[in-house]
C-alpha cells in the first residue's frame, strides 16, 4: 500500500515585499539586479502582522475543503517546519486547536526537506495501518530566523505555509530520504540551556548562518545524485519525468539539474521568482499553484527533491492519482 494525495492549499502573508522594497526597508547594500542575478527572486511573501499559526491554518483549511474532508476525519498531523510561536507546544498542536482536530500532531524538523520527510512519516503510518487519512504541512516564518544586516542570506528567504492531505492510493512509487551530516555550513544557532546559571551567557546571534558557496556545490551534487537515483531505482529516463519539482532554493541550482539532465526548462517549474526560498513549505507550494494552474493531469509523473540544513536530502516520484 502506498498513498496519494487528495487535497492541497496554501497560507500565504498579505504583503509581497519586491528587492527594492527590502533594499529600501533595510538599507541594504544591495541591487534588484544583485539579488536576481545572484537567486533568480524578485520578491517574496513576509509576515507583518500574520503568525506561523495563521498561516498553516489557512492552508490546513484549504487542504480539507478540497479534499472533502473535517477535521475530525484526518488520524494525524504532521508539520515540517523550524517552528512556530512557540518552544513548546508544536505547530502542529496550536493548528489542531485551530481547526478542531484531536488526532496525534507533531513537528518534523528536517531543514527545507520537511514536507518529503513528512511525506515518508505518512506513508508509513497509513501502509501500517495506523492512519487513513494525514495532515501534512510545510510552514516557515523564514523572516524570523533571518540577519536583515546580512545581504547574502536575508534576501533569498520568504514565509508561508502549504499542505496535503495524504491516504492510501497507490501514486507513489519511490521515496529516499537521507543525511550527510554538517551541523556548520547552515545553521540557526539556538542555546537550548535557559536559565541555568551554570552555563554561561546566551549567545545574542541567534540567526541563520549559511556558507554560501558551501551550500551551492553540495545542493547542485547532493540534487544530481538524488535525481539520478531516482530514475535508475524506477528505471525511468529523464524525459519520462513530466515535471521535476525541485526545493526552490536558488535558480542557479535548477539551472544545473536542467543542464545535467538535459531536458527542457518547461519540466521544471519554479515560483522562486515570487516567494524565494520557503524553506519546507517551497515544494507543496509549488505542487498546489500547478494544481490551481490546471497543470496536474492523472497519469503524469513527478520528480521532487529537497535539501536542506543539517545536510539532509528527500526525493521522491509518484504517479499522479
Amino acid at each position: 500500500m502506498t498513498i496519494k494525495i487528495i487535497g492541497t492549499g496554501i497560507g500565504l502573508p498579505s504583503r509581497e515585499f519586491s528587492n527594492d522594497e527590502l533594499i529600501e526597508l533595510t538599507g541594504l547594500d544591495s541591487s534588484n539586479e544583485w539579488i536576481v542575478s545572484k537567486s533568480g527572486i524578485d520578491s517574496r511573501y513576509l509576515c507583518v502582522t500574520e503568525t506561523l499559526t495563521d498561516l498553516a491554518t489557512a492552508a490546513a483549511e484549504q487542504a480539507l475543503a478540497d479534499a472533502g474532508l473535517g477535521a475530525k476525519e484526518i488520524d494525524y498531523i504532521l508539520i515540517g517546519t523550524l517552528g512556530g510561536e512557540y518552544c513548546s507546544p508544536s505547530l502542529a498542536c496550536a493548528v489542531a486547536e485551530r481547526i478542531g482536530a484531536t488526532s496525534p500532531a507533531v513537528d518534523l524538523n528536517a531543514g527545507c526537506v520537511g514536507f518529503i520527510y513528512c511525506l515518508d512519516t505518512a506513508a508509513a503510518l497509513i501502509s501500517a495501518g495506523r492512519a487513513k487519512n494525514v495532515l501534512i504541512i510545510g510552514a516557515e516564518k523564514m523572516s524570523a530566523h533571518s540577519d536583515w544586516t546580512d545581504r547574502g542570506t536575508c534576501v533569498l528567504f520568504g514565509d508561508g505555509a502549504a499542505a496535503c492531505v495524504v491516504t492510501a492510493g497507490t501514486m507513489l512509487k519511490y521515496i529516499q530520504i537521507r543525511s550527510a551530516p554538517d551541523t556548520q555550513v547552515l545553521n540557526i544557532p539556538e542555546d537550548m540551556s535557559g536559565n541555568w546559571p551554570l552555563a554561561g551567557p546566551k549567545p545574542a546571534d541567534t540567526f541563520v548562518h549559511m556558507d554560501g558557496p558551501a551550500v551551492f556545490k553540495r545542493a547542485v551534487t547532493m540534487v544530481g545524485r538524488e535525481v539520478q537515483d531516482a530514475l535508475t531505482a524506477t528505471g525511468l529516463a529523464p524525459e519520462e519525468i513530466d515535471f521535476y519539482l525541485l526545493h526552490q532554493a536558488n535558480r542557479r541550482i535548477i539551472d544545473s539539474a536542467i543542464k545535467r539532465l538535459e531536458q527542457s526548462p518547461d519540466r521544471f517549474p519554479m515560483n522562486i521568482q515570487r516567494h524565494g526560498n520557503v524553506s519546507g513549505a517551497s515544494i507543496p507550494l509549488l505542487l498546489h499553484q500547478l494544481r490551481v494552474e490546471g497543470k496536474v493531469e492523472p497519469g503524469q509523473t513527478h520528480l521532487l527533491c529537497a535539501f536542506g540544513s543539517g545536510m539532509t536530502v528527500g526525493t521522491c516520484l509518484w504517479v499522479w492519482e
